[in-house]
């Protein structure tokens, strides 16, 4: 420890871009906390026997010699302080800090005290020397450091501590705060918002540019309301709701916008705040040089933007991954428990007083605590847009990009549920990038496949359909075997917009592919659930999924298929555990509050709880081919290869049994990889499959048994 120079100091602040104006003041700050130091004599002898290498402490403590370079030490220390408490130097009113720390006031109405305390912490941030100086004073607790700064600034220990109340301007804006947990050194016990020292040493005419750790300014959307049309009523009411209290000046308007990775949550909450007259902006997620925020750091950077935007032009703030702040006020900075109940109250308080509207959105809506979610004025979960939306999507980003793809890959593509938005434009970008290269002698279909094949594996999503799967057969309902009227039904449904139907009978009979004819033909997208999709090993967890499938299948205006249905209406007077009650009880609640269009389909039916038959509008048997639908479709499927049908052919298969359209496209997806020769070989092969299934299936599934070939259709009574 020496007698700090002039000279110093200003070499330390030239290093730091700051003014030389400021050594006088900082010297006199230095010397100030120096004098106010217990043993200060002690301290400066161990520190001058340490600087003389020639003998050990103990020999130079108390010799003539050092007694007097001691002595002549403090009195120029003395005489230094005494001259700059004369001169009495003020901080300088004119450089970039002083002006940014005016113009920073004047926004959030600073007292004059507090803003030469955010002056002195700045500078001590910057200044080695005032730092070094400071760790002399060892750890304080909060009453050591009011009388430190007060000591230092020369002011009374009351202006001090209210200007470092939790309640004052100076940290109710978050640019400052104590540390209260237990007693630190000067530097880690005044918390400066995240990088403010250096921010504040630009010149900027702009506030906001000014701090791009605390907010920024959103891009500008492409997007519009039309966009998120799926969600029209949802946004009818918001827009009204963000308009009025923009109007009205109302605080604490918070919006909650869930869902997983990738749906648009972001671009939803920039269309909302432009669609109602208010400038976006974004508490960043990232340091400007790509260092990510923590939790505690992003939550001040919200509460000084809110303070800092309060009054200024309209605008809205959007808190992405908020999951990962709300968790931070689960312990301190030592990872201890923090005192929850009084952490909830303030960050409620924050909540309901913020007078910037506020977007939040979050991936992980089980991050919220209950306490904080009851808050949000509103709460609307983003789930990943219906089909015809994502079609829309998938047109305008590969227009954008002049990816000509082909109409019938983008309906197949845009149908897969796991279709998100952000993977959508992703996949368009990078395949905008690459396809004129043509890497690997890949189309671009090819490419954007891959990619988009690529990020749903790694989200542990199911893969897009592949082209092999894609219908290339012409749909004819007079192909398939049924005992309904199927075109009757069809109109019925065109005309009406509702029913349930339950679909039964062998596989491969076509049920299912009726399920997609039928929402093809209403003009509804089709919202497809296999059992697999529901169950879960959790007590309660199938029945949610139940309730979410439905409510999923209103909101998309969807024609609703499950699959497999006798999993959820087995016949409860056969069950053996009780959740397994629980779950028809709840497939039955659904479905007697469902009413768009809902399409039962199982093999199985006399495993079907007689209730749940007695819900459905139709039921439908589905049997194996006449022989007069064999022929045609044995007929269309040489055409397939261009080749004529011989008439032993035709008799031969149809005679054959238990013959399904799915045994057809079986054959031809199997010559894909294994060509046939011709007519009589696709035969064959046919006869094969209805070989196999006789050899393992010899008696007739369900309790009817199986339609006669060659019978008429009938409707079977089942109640």
């Amino acid at each position: 420890m020496n007698a700090t120079t002039d000279h110093a100091i200003t070499d330390s602040l030239s290093r730091q871009g700051l003014d030389e104006r400021y050594a006088p003041v900082i010297e006199l700050w230095t010397l100030r906390i120096l004098f106010s130091l217990d043993q200060l004599e002690r301290r400066l002898r161990d520190r001058m026997a340490e600087a003389d290498d020639s003998k050990p402490p103990s020999d130079a403590e108390g010799t003539p010699d050092a007694d007097a370079a001691l002595d002549r030490l403090l009195a120029e220390m003395k005489a230094l302080r005494d001259r700059h408490e004369a001169a009495s130097p003020g901080l300088p009113q004119d450089t970039t800090l002083a002006v940014n720390i005016a113009r920073l006031g004047d926004r959030l109405d600073l007292s004059a005290v507090e803003r030469e305390l955010l002056h002195f912490v700045v500078l001590q941030r910057l200044c080695s020397e005032l730092t070094e100086a400071l760790k002399e004073a060892g750890e304080l607790n909060r009453t050591q450091t009011v009388r430190l700064l007060s000591i230092c600034l020369s002011r009374a220990p009351a202006e001090i501590q209210q200007a470092l109340a939790p309640q004052s301007r100076l940290c109710g804006c978050a640019l400052l705060s104590i540390d209260d947990v237990r007693p630190y050194s000067f530097e880690l016990k005044i918390d400066l918002l995240n990088d403010l020292a250096e921010t504040l040493l630009v010149a900027q005419d702009d506030l906001i540019e000014l701090f791009p750790n605390a907010v920024t300014k959103a891009p500008a959307s492409p997007l519009g309301l039309d966009d998120f049309a799926h969600l029209r009523e949802d946004l009818a009411i918001l827009s009204t709701y963000l308009e009025a209290a923009a109007r009205q000046g109302r605080r604490g308007i918070n919006i909650l916008i869930h869902g997983r990775s990738g749906t648009g949550k972001t671009e939803l909450a920039r269309v909302l705040a432009q669609a109602t007259g208010l400038q976006p902006l974004e508490i960043p997620v990232r340091q400007p040089d790509g260092k990510p925020q923590g939790g505690k750091a992003r939550f001040d950077a919200f509460r000084f933007a809110q303070n800092l935007l309060n009054g200024a032009t309209p605008t809205a703030l959007i808190f992405d991954e908020v999951e990962d702040v709300f968790v931070h006020w689960s312990s301190d900075r030592h990872g201890r428990q923090s005192n929850s109940s009084g952490v909830k109250g303030w960050v409620n308080h924050v909540l309901e007083h913020n007078p910037v509207p506020t977007f939040w959105l979050t991936n992980d809506l089980q991050g919220l605590d209950l306490a904080y979610r009851r808050r949000f004025d509103y709460v609307l979960e983003l789930e990943v847009p219906p089909q015809p939306v994502r079609r829309r999507m998938l047109e305008r980003h590969l227009q954008a990009h002049a990816l000509p793809l082909s109409p019938a890959w983008i309906e197949q593509v845009s149908r897969h549920e796991g279709l998100a938005p952000g993977l959508i434009e992703r996949a368009a970008r990078v395949c905008a990038t690459v396809a004129g290269a043509e890497p690997g002698g890949m189309a671009p279909e090819q490419i954007l496949t891959r990619l988009m094949n690529n990020t749903l594996q790694a989200m542990e999503i199911a893969r897009l359909p592949s082209g092999t799967a894609a219908r290339d057969a012409a749909y004819r309902i007079d192909w398939l075997q049924a005992d309904t009227d199927l075109q009757a039904l069809r109109d019925g449904l065109v005309r009406e917009g509702g029913g349930r139907l339950c679909f039964w009978g062998p596989p491969g009979t076509g049920k299912t592919e009726f399920g997609r004819y039928l929402a093809r033909e209403v003009g509804r997208p089709l919202l497809v659930r296999r059992a697999s999709d529901l169950l879960s090993p959790y007590v309660g967890v199938a029945e949610q999924q139940m309730a979410q499938m439905f409510d999923q299948a209103r909101r998309e205006g969807a024609v609703l298929l499950l699959d497999e249905a006798d999993s959820f209406l087995m016949d409860r007077r056969g069950a053996q555990r009780s959740w397994e009650i629980t779950q028809v009880n709840e497939m039955l609640t659904q479905l007697e509050d469902f009413d768009g269009i809902f399409i039962a389909s199982t093999n199985l039916i006399d495993q079907i709880d007689r209730a749940a038959l007695r819900r459905f509008d139709v039921c439908i048997r589905f049997g194996p081919l006449k022989p007069d639908q064999a022929r045609g479709m044995l007929q269309n499927l040489a055409e397939h290869w261009g080749w004529p049908v011989d008439e032993a052919s035709l008799a031969r298969v149809a005679a054959l049994e238990a013959l399904t359209p799915g045994d057809f496209a079986s054959v031809r997806r199997g010559g894909r990889l294994s060509a046939p020769r011709d007519v009589p070989d696709l035969v064959r092969r046919l006869a094969q499959i209805c070989e196999m299934r006789q050899g393992h299936s010899p008696r007739g599934i369900g309790f009817l048994g199986p339609l006669e070939r060659g019978s008429q259709p009938r409707q079977e009574m089942l109640s």
